[in-house]
């Protein structure tokens, strides 16, 4: 048997993960003309915000840069978003939104595929090994990225990292999002041999979330899957099956107490994770630093955080957790490059933040911003001819970024906050 050729490409960057951060990320990168690869693991560009179902942008919308003001234009165009202060969207309409702006900037997307190996020597990143359609891609470049959400370039790598408290290194928790629609007829209710009825809002699994959307569906994020690791794969595949059962329970309760005409129209591709590894970067931003009455702020600051603390309750199933306002606070650059490496980036959920941090910063927009930056800072990298990230001019990718939309002082954000409450007692020590 003739065995099958090794595909390979050469690339001045490599972003693997093409949800916001990535996607922002590579277009960053290739409208300045550089040859970049965006590799993704589903069928679409925009990952938790797509394929994930999430249909809300969670944060301040303003001075996000250029790339977020595109989608966000883009997507009223369509019809697929409105004024409102929990920022509702239509997911699916952001899939086409994202891919024709990623097109036009000239970026190779490659859908379907997943990185399995990294190649690294002296501290820098030489090459990775795709797999795709039963195929191996083998992609050599000059700076990568990593926007997996679940810090699996920087693991692969032998990236340091973070996940869970610092105590018991519990995760924040899964969830699978999902909608309904109106049939216009009386449902009947079912749940299958085995499946316990939910018979009150206390009893149920997550969030309480099932808010009438400006489409006229129902906008459901209320499964919640605890003590689930998204980065061991049993675990993540149980906590995937583990999502659906909470969520027919839920629309059986849903169907009996409020929604008595509606059933479900659609639900995540796959199951919303919030917290996978964190990457150690040359920084490491604390709470400390954003709980402060002052504003966090930074000279190498390439994008603001303008979210509220949602860290939902690690140890309590149903709607617990603290929330907390903050002010917006700057994210330095030395926190989206990996310590120890002279190429290798992070960009979304993945950076170098501890966990109440990350619980603020991991909104859509922000990761949007973040991944401008990062895109931004490996052309300028590639421009300059330095061989370490590091010697990028901070000035220079700052005025870059300002240049291209993204408002980099603190003080002239709004803080976004949905709600506030305490930390659980039971949490207390874990923070």
């Amino acid at each position: 048997m003739t065995p099958v050729e090794i595909i390979k490409l050469e690339k001045d960057i490599v972003v693997i993960g093409g949800g916001s951060a990535g996607a922002a990320a590579a277009i960053g990168a290739a409208r300045r003309r550089h040859s970049v690869v965006l590799v993704e693991e589903t069928n679409c560009l925009g990952g938790t915000a797509t394929a994930g179902n999430v249909a809300q942008w969670y944060a301040s919308m303003d001075g996000m840069g250029d790339i977020f003001n595109r989608i966000v234009e883009s997507m009223k165009h369509f019809g697929g978003t409105i004024e409102h202060p929990y920022n509702p969207y239509n997911p699916e309409y952001l899939k086409i939104v994202w891919q024709l702006l990623a097109e036009e900037a000239g970026v190779d997307i490659l859908f379907h595929t997943t990185l399995q190996d990294v190649v690294v020597e002296n501290s820098v990143v030489k090459s990775v090994r795709l797999v795709s359609c039963s195929r191996t891609i083998d992609v050599s470049g000059k700076f990568f990225i990593d926007a997996s959400g679940e810090g699996d370039l920087g693991f692969l790598a032998g990236a340091e990292f973070m996940q869970g408290d610092p105590l018991k290194k519990r995760i924040l928790h899964m969830s699978l999002v999902f909608f309904l629609s109106d049939t216009g007829k009386l449902q009947t209710p079912y749940l299958p041999s085995g499946f316990e009825p939910i018979n009150s809002d206390q009893e149920l699994p997550g969030l309480h979330v099932h808010a009438k959307w400006f489409d006229g569906r129902i906008y459901c994020n209320m499964t919640k899957v605890i003590d689930h690791d998204p980065t061991d794969p049993f675990v993540l595949s149980r906590a995937e099956m583990e999502a659906r059962r909470q969520m027919i329970r839920i629309v059986h309760y849903l169907q009996r107490k409020y929604h008595p005409t509606y059933t479900i129209c659609s639900s995540g591709a796959r199951i919303g994770i919030r917290e996978g590894r964190r990457i150690v970067g040359d920084y490491i931003l604390k709470k400390e630093d954003i709980l402060n009455e002052r504003v966090f702020d930074s000279d190498d600051g390439i994008c603001v955080a303008t979210s509220q603390i949602d860290l939902h309750s690690l140890t309590q199933p149903g709607h617990g957790g603290w929330r907390k306002k903050v002010l917006p606070y700057a994210i330095p650059f030395r926190c989206i490059i990996a310590k120890g490496f002279r190429n290798l980036l992070m960009a979304g959920k993945c950076i170098s933040v501890d966990q109440v941090v990350h619980s603020s910063c991991r909104m859509i927009p922000t990761c949007c911003g973040m991944g401008q930056a990062a895109g931004t800072a490996v052309a300028l990298g590639l421009e300059s001819g330095v061989g370490d990230i590091r010697a990028v001019s901070i000035e220079k990718l700052r005025n870059q970024l300002r240049h291209d939309g993204m408002e980099l002082d603190p003080k002239k954000h709004l803080p976004y906050c949905g709600e506030e409450s305490d930390i659980p007692d039971e949490e207390k020590g874990l923070k």
